[in-house]
C-alpha cells in the first residue's frame, strides 16, 4: 500500500515536471501569435503573411513529428523532453538578429523543429505513468501546459515587448524554457513498467497505423481542430483590434482569457471523461466539437456595437472548446495503440495537426484580405469544424 502511494505521488510529480517543460515551449511557440500585431507593424506584413508565420513555424514540425514520436519510443521521453526544451530556448534567442521578414523565417523554422519533440514525449510520459482511470485527466493536465503557456505569453510578452522590444521579450521566454528543460533533465524519471504495457503489448509501426480507419479519422479531426486553434491564436487579437477597436493590451488580454479558459477546458473535459463517463472519450469529443462550432459562429458576429460582456463570454467559451479537446483526444489515441506505439501514433497525429496549422491560418488570412472582413473567414472555419465533428463517427473506442 505504501509503495502504491509513493508511486502515485511520483507520477503526479513527474507529470508536473513534464507539464512545466510544455509550458516553457508553449510560451515561445505561442509567443509569436501574441506578438503578431507588433511584428506585423514593424515588418509591414499583410494578414496573409501573418498567417505564413504559422506555416513556417509549424511546417518544420510536420517534417519531424513522426521522427520525434519514434525517438520518444526508442530513446525514452526524458531526454526528448529536456533537450527539446533547451534547444527551443536557445533557438528563439536568434530573434535578436532578425531585421526583416526573410530573416525571421529561418528562426521560426528551427524553433518548430525543437517544438516537434514536446507532444509525443510528454504524451508518452502520461501513457506510461498513469492507468486508464486517471489517464484522461492526466493527459488533459499535461496538455493544459499549451494554453497555459500561451496565456502567459499573451499576458507577459506584449507589455514587455512595448518596453524592451519583441526580440528581447522572446529572448526572456527562451531563458525560462531552458531552465524548465534543465529541471526535466534533473528530476524526471521514466516508468520502469508502463500501465499501458499490460493493456497492449504489440509494437505498431507506421504502416500498421496507416491501415486503420480510426487513425485516419483522428488525423482529419486534428487537422481541422488544430488548424482552427491557430486561426484563433493568430487572428483573434488582430480581429478584436481591427473590428472592435480594442487597444493591443486589451486585445492581448482577451487572447489570454481564451487560453486560460482553454486550460480550464482541458481539465474539465478530462475530469468529465474519467469521472462522469468512466473513461469514455468519444462522447466528450462530440460535445466539445459541437460547442466549438457554436462559439466560432458566435465569434463571427462581433461588431463595434457588441457589448464587452458578450465578447468576454464568447471568447471564454471559444477557448474552452476550440482549445480544450486535446487531452481527451490524445488519451483516446494512446489507449487505442498501447504504450509501444503511443509515441509513433501521436507523432503521426501531430503530422496531421501541424499540417492543419500550416495550411489553415494563411487561408484564413487570405479570406480576410480578399473579403476585407473577418466574418466570412470565421464562417468557413465553423464549416470545417463541422466536418471534424462528422469524422468522429469513424473514431473507434474500446469499452473501458
Amino acid at each position: 500500500m505504501k509503495s502504491d502511494s509513493q508511486t502515485s505521488r511520483k507520477r503526479w510529480f513527474f507529470l508536473f515536471i513534464a507539464t512545466l517543460s510544455q509550458v516553457g515551449m508553449s510560451i515561445i511557440h505561442l509567443g509569436i501569435p501574441a506578438l503578431a500585431p507588433l511584428i506585423q507593424e514593424e515588418l509591414q506584413l499583410t494578414r496573409t503573411e501573418v498567417g505564413f508565420l504559422s506555416t513556417i513555424m509549424n511546417g518544420s514540425v510536420v517534417m519531424v513529428a513522426i521522427a520525434a514520436g519514434r525517438a520518444a519510443d526508442f530513446l525514452g521521453e526524458r531526454l526528448i523532453i529536456a533537450y527539446g526544451s533547451i534547444a527551443s530556448g536557445l533557438i528563439i534567442m536568434g530573434m535578436n538578429w532578425v531585421g526583416s521578414f526573410p530573416t525571421l523565417l529561418p528562426v521560426l523554422f528551427l524553433s518548430g523543429l525543437a517544438t516537434a519533440t514536446s507532444t509525443p514525449a510528454g504524451s508518452k510520459a502520461v501513457a506510461g505513468w498513469f492507468p486508464q482511470n486517471e489517464r484522461g485527466t492526466a493527459m488533459s493536465l499535461r496538455q493544459m501546459g499549451i494554453p497555459l503557456g500561451g496565456a502567459l505569453a499573451a499576458v507577459m510578452l506584449p507589455p514587455l515587448a512595448l518596453r524592451i522590444g519583441w526580440r528581447l521579450a522572446l529572448a526572456v521566454s527562451g531563458l525560462l524554457t531552458i531552465g524548465m528543460g534543465l529541471l526535466a533533465l534533473r528530476f524526471y524519471q521514466e516508468p520502469a513498467a508502463s500501465s499501458l504495457h499490460k493493456e497492449k503489448a504489440a509494437r505498431l509501426g507506421i504502416r500498421e497505423l496507416l491501415r486503420r480507419s480510426d487513425i485516419w479519422a483522428g488525423i482529419i479531426y486534428v487537422f481541422i481542430l488544430a488548424g482552427g486553434q491557430w486561426c484563433m491564436l493568430f487572428y483573434l487579437e488582430l480581429y478584436l483590434k481591427e473590428t472592435l477597436g480594442f487597444p493591443i493590451t486589451l486585445a492581448a488580454g482577451m487572447l489570454a482569457l481564451g487560453q486560460i479558459c482553454g486550460v480550464g477546458g482541458r481539465i474539465v473535459w478530462g475530469l468529465v471523461s474519467d469521472r462522469l463517463l468512466f473513461g469514455r472519450r468519444r462522447p466528450v469529443l462530440l460535445l466539445v466539437t459541437f460547442l466549438a462550432i457554436l462559439t466560432t459562429l458566435g465569434t463571427s458576429q462581433f461588431s463595434p456595437r457588441t457589448p464587452f460582456w458578450l465578447v468576454f463570454l464568447v471568447v471564454s467559451l471559444l477557448g474552452m472548446t476550440l482549445l480544450g479537446w486535446n487531452g481527451v483526444y490524445l488519451a483516446l489515441l494512446a489507449e487505442q495503440v498501447g504504450i509501444h506505439g503511443a509515441g509513433m501514433a501521436i507523432g503521426l497525429s501531430n503530422t496531421g495537426a501541424f499540417l492543419g496549422i500550416v495550411m489553415l491560418p494563411p487561408i484564413f488570412g487570405f479570406v480576410v484580405d480578399r473579403s476585407h472582413s473577418y466574418r466570412q473567414a470565421w464562417f468557413i472555419l465553423a464549416g470545417l469544424v463541422l466536418i471534424a465533428l462528422l469524422a468522429l463517427r469513424w473514431l473507434k473506442e474500446d469499452k473501458p
